[in-house]
């Protein structure tokens, strides 16, 4: 009897089983339903850019991202297309891409993007010279094959401004030994030119500070590297500077540091070129830490050299205020004020009444 009643249950649970089998299998169904790319926001919407080089990309300046478009039947069940292809266009601000230009080309589902390559997009939206900064817009359109509409992404927001252009000029870079036990110093370049000739280069001299120095030429590309004047020690210094500056160096370890440059003794140079003037002086008021930095007045008197050149030296650390130069008397055609601050070296060729500041070598 009991065998009866599990002989039955197991035609009850195999009847339930095979009611309850479904053997329903989806198909594809009705028109295929997309979904667009969302290109990701870049960390940063502000960028300043350089002029490209020719046949380079430039500095890269970002890499942006975006998600791949979804493509399944009103069913749910997705589609699988061929050959997806995205193109990042970039466009004006504002104007709804009504012109578009194409920044990259990809499979991929990033594009990095360089200063070149921005920067001649630019261009092509403007039809001309990119000089004012420009707010435009990029987007990526997706495409794949059999598709007979393009997918669009949203857009992000760049902010370009063209960097102003620089022309190499001739620099003055000092340093300091402040830590090693180099006895000597020189400096190589290369790049454009070996600057200051072969190895080891231009041997440099300190001055009683300890301070050296050296002209950086206009000349570049050009790379410079420090060294005990062919002793068998260097390092890499700086390449390419752009301005005056000072540096600390540390020849255990080969290291420098940027520090405030030391103020320099001033020298002024005048030569008189009137005809009626036989003496010669410069006064000056408002300097610092001395009010009177050539003395009360006439000032120093000044014996000129051969070739007809007075010439005073401002010590370091003292501003040389507003200077008059005069022929050891005061009232008209005797003096007259220097109108502009002195901070550097600086030559004059003066009359009785006027100056123009000339070449000092």
């Amino acid at each position: 009897m009991r065998n009866s009643k599990y002989m039955f249950g197991l035609i009850c649970l195999s009847l339930i089983l095979f009611a309850c089998e479904d053997n329903y299998e989806r198909t594809p169904g009705g028109e295929t339903v997309s979904t667009n790319p969302v290109l990701n926001a870049l960390s940063e919407n502000e960028f300043t850019i350089e002029a490209p080089k020719d046949d380079v990309d430039g500095q890269f300046l970002f890499r942006t991202s975006w998600s791949r478009p979804r493509i399944s039947y009103e069913n749910g069940l997705p589609v699988e297309v061929e050959n997806m292809r995205y193109t990042l266009q970039a466009g004006i601000l504002s104007q709804n891409f009504a012109k578009e230009v194409v920044v990259a080309e990809t499979d991929e589902l990033f594009a990095d993007i360089f200063s070149g390559k921005l920067y001649n997009a630019i261009e092509q939206l403007i039809d001309g010279d990119f000089d004012e900064t420009q707010n435009i817009e990029l987007r990526v359109v997706a495409d794949y094959d059999g598709n007979t509409e393009k997918l669009i992404s949203n857009s992000v927001i760049l902010v370009v401004s063209k960097a102003a252009s620089w022309e190499p000029v001739e620099v003055t870079l000092r340093f300091k030994q402040a830590a090693g036990d180099w006895e000597e110093f020189a400096v190589y370049a290369w790049g454009a030119e070996e600057a200051y000739g072969g190895w080891p280069g231009k041997k440099l001299e300190a001055n009683g500070e300890g301070w050296y120095s050296f002209t950086v030429p206009v000349s570049r590309p050009i790379n410079l590297i420090i060294n005990n004047n062919g002793g068998g020690k260097q390092f890499d210094f700086i390449s390419d500077p752009t301005g005056d500056a000072c540096y600390e160096f540390n020849t255990e370890d080969n290291s420098f540091t940027a520090v405030d440059c030391p103020s320099l003794p001033i020298t002024i140079r005048w030569k008189y070129i009137g005809t009626d003037w036989t003496s010669f002086g410069i006064y000056a008021w408002g300097g610092s830490p001395l009010a009177d930095t050539f003395g009360g007045w006439p000032g120093t008197m000044i014996e000129p050299d051969a070739e007809g050149w007075c010439s005073v030296t401002v010590p370091a650390g003292q501003t040389v205020g507003n200077v008059i130069f005069n022929n050891g008397s005061g009232g008209e055609g005797n003096q007259f004020d220097v109108t502009m601050q002195i901070t550097d070296d600086i030559c004059f060729e003066i009359t009785s009444g006027s100056f123009t500041v000339v070449d000092c070598n």
